[in-house]
């Protein structure tokens, strides 16, 4: 089917459509901060989401290149045929072949029914599609929906829900022609991707803090809770799928699990009661890695964006009888500070899940990488906390000295000092820092995180070698929207590779208005240069 005139001059009017989208998704921000899981990405043991945690390991930096080369054309050769036509565009504007199998492949399984999407506008039947016809239009031709910031340099990941151009015009095509129903309105759509939480006879254990929901101060405006949550297990488990289900998603800033064995359980009882309220303030971490005793391993993570947390298919988590999680929670009140009662999944391996590995499974490692961030005042701001010494000061009067060793930290493992970003005074700064490979293997996923001021994040392997190759690039960072990728080729890293963690910020990106000289540290207003690659031992 050709293009018609008045789908040509709805595609010229995307611009204005797209104040207006901005104004859509302005409201559908809160529930799309778990709604990101309904892309279906497959995270692992460790936190493929954010981490505030504690850095470790320094390690010598190598420095920064780049090039570029470009051939002129040999206009004495001979004449070439000219580039072939492009395919042409493939559209199908009926809503039974054309339309609705988009809508069940990239967005039902957000916006179908109790799932978050859903709070803003429902994809049920036939007839929800109809009615949020002109806004389907608007969120795909804007490439808001469906979510995804990895651009094409980035490795092929699985689940990438991005629409072709036969689907946008395909949809394009059936606004055009009246958002005419083929079928019943009342055709249930049904999402033909995996569920993005742990269905429900998965379920196998559901926790919330042992010690009750947590409500937080105004005097603490982000607050770091350790929360104990008690899987109650009596025998060895393997736990092959876990998921962190933020209960108020207005202030749920970021999660950090960690599993910790069970002679480290009066320890943590302890701490906890030494405390008003459930759990405990714990920023830069739990502690009980410290105790001297017992056991603690990274047993998952969770920030906006974040899905199940999948352990590829031979590979979990292995959980002791009298094992216990601590789970990091930052909470951010930027208003009303709701009681939260978090809840933390897990799906079990079943017996014969069991014996069919052959009596256990096989261990994920996950490893960080972290480069500095550093974003001088604009130029002319006198604020007393642009001194660099100043805002370093504040950093710890909010979180402590621990926390404090952070932003020095990550200049030195990266051969940086402050004077390296002094000249960064219009309001933007970037970053880059090369650090060798400490977990080789398979990679089975890679992520990204920075803050609100992130402007764009990429994780590059052998740069500026004939082996380079960009595992990940988001050139548009969006806090609301962190994903753990998956690739899908078997992409293997070895002793001796490097990896080159490239960061940007811009104060205009900001909700807010940042105040100061930003460092890397823990609140929702300093920022982060933060990567990590999970990986698997390579069988190959």
């Amino acid at each position: 089917m050709a293009v018609g005139g008045d789908q040509r001059q709805q595609q010229a009017e995307i611009e204005v459509k797209r104040a207006t989208t901005v104004m859509v998704l302005a409201t559908l921000v809160l529930t799309a901060l778990v709604a990101m899981a309904c892309s279906s990405q497959t995270t692992t043991d460790a936190a493929d989401g954010a981490s505030d945690q504690a850095v470790e390991d320094e390690i010598e930096a190598v420095g920064e290149s780049t090039t570029s080369t470009t051939t002129a054309p040999d206009t004495t050769a001979a004449p070439t045929t000219e580039a072939p036509e492009p395919e042409p565009v493939v559209v199908d504007a009926s809503f039974s072949t054309g339309v609705q199998p988009i809508l069940e492949q990239s967005c039902a399984s957000c916006h179908a029914p109790d799932q978050a999407g859903s709070a803003h506008f429902e994809l049920a039947t036939a007839a929800d599609a109809q009615e949020w016809s002109d806004l389907l239009f608007d969120l795909t031709h804007t490439g808001a929906m469906p979510p995804w910031p990895a651009s094409d340099l980035s490795l092929p990941f699985v689940g990438d829900p991005r629409l072709s151009e036969d689907q946008l015009a395909s949809i394009a095509a059936w606004v055009d022609d009246g958002a005419e129903l083929d079928v019943d309105p009342a055709t249930p759509i049904v999402s033909s991707r995996a569920p993005s939480f742990i269905a429900e006879e998965n379920r196998d254990v559901v926790m919330t803090p042992s010690t009750g929901p947590f409500t937080g101060t105004p005097e603490r405006r982000d607050d770091y809770r350790c929360l104990i949550y008690d899987p109650g297990n009596t025998e060895t488990e393997w736990v092959l799928a876990s998921h962190f289900e933020a209960d108020q998603t207005e202030v749920v800033h970021h999660a950090i699990i960690t599993m910790a064995s069970a002679d480290l359980r009066e320890t943590a009882d302890w701490i906890d009661e030494s405390q008003p309220g459930p759990g405990w303030t714990c920023y830069g971490g739990s502690g009980l890695d410290s105790a001297g005793q017992g056991t603690v391993v990274r047993a998952g993570g969770w920030a906006p964006g974040g899905p199940v947390n999948r352990r590829p298919d031979g590979y979990a988590l292995k959980m002791e009888p009298g094992d216990f999680f601590v789970v990091q929670i930052h909470y951010h009140y930027d208003g009303d500070i709701p009681a939260d009662n978090s809840r933390f999944v897990l799906d079990l391996a079943s017996d014969d899940e069991v014996a069919a590995a052959g009596g256990s499974f096989k261990p994920l490692t996950n490893v960080r990488y972290l480069g500095p961030a550093e974003i001088p005042c604009v130029e002319g701001d006198t604020h007393e906390l642009c001194d660099r010494d100043a805002a370093l000061a504040n950093v710890v009067e909010r979180f402590g000295d621990f926390v404090g060793l952070y932003p020095d930290f990550m200049l030195r493992q990266c051969n940086k000092t402050a004077a390296d970003f002094a000249h960064m005074t219009d309001g933007t700064a970037t970053s880059t820092c090369d650090l060798p490979v400490r977990n080789p293997g398979r990679v089975t996923s890679v992520t990204g995180h920075m803050h609100e001021l992130g402007s764009s994040i990429r994780l590059t392997l052998n740069p500026d070698t004939p082996e380079e190759t960009i595992l990940l690039d988001i050139p548009d960072w969006d806090f609301e929207w962190q994903f753990g990728y998956r690739p899908v080729d078997d992409i293997v890293i070895e002793q001796g590779d490097i990896i080159r963690v490239d960061c940007a910020w811009g104060r205009d990106r900001a909700p807010y208005e940042p105040v100061g000289y930003v460092l890397w540290s823990d609140g929702t207003g300093d920022e982060m240069c933060f990567s990590s690659i999970t990986t698997a031992p390579d069988e190959s």
